[in-house]
């Protein structure tokens, strides 16, 4: 009987068969010993060709697939947790490329008994080749991983994501894994950093853990996941509202007062006419292809746009009470008081 592995390398994905193939490649190619790891890939609902491709594939590590129909991240990563048999888990993402050092890195911070949730670096590598959107993508994030590494940084409740993250097995099955309301795109790691600190686990930053990060999404992608993060900030906000102030809800006005006063219309015109949304998508998808991608604004204007729909869309539907009730009010405001700026 072959021992237990120490780490084990869960991977979610959902209709990504090639990225996901280059993810278990670059995992063959650990400076530890293939018997010291395992790959668990929790197949979410796919049928391109997904599970055929990993029964397969030759990697010198064990490899094992959990599948279901399609429930979401939060699920995926729950059922491949559940099997998992090494002391230390490491989530990664599907468009991920790990470096040589990846399992050792994460391995190393996860001593017997520590309570230590581990973020290893994710970088959306830029070319000369890369479009306006990944580009803009890849500058903003990068700058994000950037203030992660130094020295005194002091993580905030938006800081946290789980593409490239490591925590004793006992420890996240302990606060219950995932939280699987959580369906939509986003936010359900930053649910699980909030469970796990209310724990006593202490988060953490190593950048040498590195998974480098493919970024294929293509702008009506971005929005979409955009808007649904805006509807699963809702979510969060319910869960955990004593973090409403760190969140970016409690910042509905960030921005030029032009920017605004577009966006608030917009929003108006949407709670009378529920497909705008989509309409404004496929508005803005056009411009992109006349050029307007090469200006940084109009990528930051239209995710800001989505984020906010999907916002508006999350409180729109319920009765809450308390800060969703306030922030509900406060996307009610007229485009001519927000270009006026009155205070309220």
């Amino acid at each position: 009987m072959n021992p237990s592995p120490g780490t084990t390398v869960v991977i979610p994905t959902h209709k990504r068969r090639e990225s996901v193939r280059r993810a278990l490649l670059s995992l063959a190619q650990q400076t530890v010993p293939a018997g010291e790891y395992e790959v668990v890939v929790s197949v979410d609902g796919s049928d391109d060709g997904t599970d055929e491709m990993l029964a397969g594939l030759q990697v010198p590590y064990r490899l094992r697939t959990v599948s279901g129909p399609q429930r979401g991240r939060a699920h995926a990563c729950n059922a491949a947790i559940a099997v998992a048999e090494g002391e230390v888990t490491v989530i990664l993402d599907d468009d991920m490329e790990v470096v040589p050092e990846f399992v050792a890195r994460h391995r190393s911070h996860h001593p017997a008994g520590s309570r230590l949730c581990v973020m290893g670096a994710v970088p959306i590598e830029l070319g000369p080749s890369s479009s306006p959107l990944v580009r803009y993508m890849g500058t903003k994030f990068n700058q994000h991983l950037k203030r992660l590494a130094e020295p005194d940084h002091e993580f905030a409740t938006r800081d946290f994501y789980s593409g490239n993250t490591s925590i004793r097995t006992e420890v996240v099955r302990e606060v219950g894994g995932y939280d699987e309301s959580f369906t939509a795109y986003g936010n359900e790691d930053v649910d699980l950093s909030l469970r796990l600190q209310a724990a006593g686990v202490q988060l953490g930053y190593d950048p040498e853990a590195m998974a480098r990060q493919g970024f294929d999404k293509d702008l009506p992608a971005v929005l979409r996941d955009n808007r649904e993060k805006g509807n699963t900030a809702v979510v969060l906000a319910r869960a955990h509202p004593e973090v409403f102030p760190t969140l970016r809800l409690a910042r509905p006005w960030d921005g030029s007062r032009p920017w605004l006063a577009v966006r608030a219309l917009l929003l108006a015109a949407g709670r009378h006419l529920r497909a705008l949304p989509n309409a404004v998508f496929a508005l803005l998808r056009g411009l992109e292809r006349l050029g307007a991608g090469r200006q940084p604004l109009f990528y930051r204007a239209a995710l800001d746009y989505a984020f906010w729909a999907g916002v508006e869309e999350a409180v729109r539907e319920s009765s809450s009470d308390g800060d969703l009730d306030r922030l509900a009010g406060e996307l009610r405001r007229g485009p001519l008081d927000l270009l006026l700026q009155r205070q309220h």
